[in-house]
């Protein structure tokens, strides 16, 4: 499943990140890594920007910064 396929309040591990550089950097200086625990806080309603929160950090992602990594 993919950061982007949860909905509001489901909480998940990252499994693995696929985005390339720089976009794969920037996920990192996040937080955003293998084993991190993530939630989704809101999105808007077409669903292309999400607010998510890791440890006490919060961070908007596009959709399809978002699909690039995977969760469980």
């Amino acid at each position: 499943m993919r950061l982007n396929e949860l909905k509001i309040g489901d909480e998940a591990v990252v499994k693995k990140v696929y985005a390339k550089e720089p976009l794969k950097s920037r996920l990192f200086a996040f937080g955003i890594a293998k084993g991190q625990k993530v939630k989704v806080l809101k999105h808007t309603l077409a669903k292309n920007t999400f607010e998510i929160e890791i440890g006490n950090t919060k961070v908007a992602l596009r959709d399809e910064e978002a699909a690039e990594v995977e969760v469980e």
